[in-house]
């Protein structure tokens, strides 16, 4: 199934800076198992802050459907 992964802020280095990929990954994959399809090992991710798809914040564990988009969003910090 081809789904849409767009890397945020930091993440874009992932991409060579690009924003937006669409990906093609096994049906009912995870969010965890796109984003190592698309060769980013989230657990290596110092960064890693969380998912969303189709606009809705998602545990990595969740499965994806055909369309979808994920957008992956580094840790945020301030102070």
């Amino acid at each position: 199934m081809q789904i849409t992964l767009q890397l945020r802020g930091s993440l874009t280095k992932y991409f060579e800076g690009e924003k937006t990929r669409q990906i093609e990954v096994p049906d009912g994959c995870t969010a965890e198992e796109a984003l190592k399809a698309a060769g980013i090992d989230w657990t290596a991710v110092g960064n890693f802050g969380f998912v969303a798809v189709n606009g809705k914040r998602v545990m990595i564990y969740d499965k994806l459907k055909e369309g979808d988009e994920l957008k992956a969003y580094p840790k945020i910090s301030g102070g």
